[in-house]
């Protein structure tokens, strides 16, 4: 793997939109989010656009957030559905599906995280988008990704640049 967690957020030279590859690029289907994060840094080429991995949720995943005006939260998730189905919602979507993949079980969903976050007076993204990529469930350690979930990528890709050439 080859994307590095990166700086703090707000130390992105003026980047005002955030793309973050959350998972665990050493468990199987659990490193989509990072692989998706990966190619876009090689496809994006716009100084107001901020890739990083992480491996974290809830209170450590809000500060990262902080000072951008958009994110997107690609991650891997498991709702039910068949391994590679895509699932694009916002983390209060997310939180009302009980779809916490986000978050650990000791630690605050996303969409809390976000509401302790801006009670204390931080600057947070109005505007998040989670691209959730349906995984197997992985206790096995790997870097490789289930097939479902291979073929799920490049459609993954292109929901996020859907995403950040559409909008504003």
């Amino acid at each position: 793997m080859t994307c590095s967690a990166g700086a703090f957020a707000g130390e992105g030279a003026g980047a005002t939109t955030l793309v973050i590859g959350l998972g665990n690029p050493i468990l199987g289907d659990d490193g989509v989010g990072w692989r998706v994060a990966e190619n876009l840094r090689d496809y994006l080429n716009d100084p107001d656009v901020e890739v990083l991995c992480l491996s974290l949720g809830g209170l450590a995943l809000m500060e990262h957030l902080a000072g951008y005006r958009r994110v997107i939260i690609v991650d891997a998730m498991t709702s039910g559905a068949p391994a590679g189905t895509l699932h694009r919602m916002t983390a209060q979507e997310m939180d009302e599906l009980s779809v916490q993949h986000t978050a650990s079980v000791h630690d605050l969903s996303l969409s809390t995280a976000l509401a302790l976050g801006r009670e204390l007076g931080l600057e947070l993204p109005k505007e998040i988008q989670i691209v959730g990529v349906e995984a197997r469930v992985e206790l096995a350690f790997g870097e490789t990704l289930s097939p479902a979930v291979q073929s799920a990528l490049p459609l993954a890709m292109e929901l996020v640049k859907q995403w950040l050439h559409n909008q504003p």
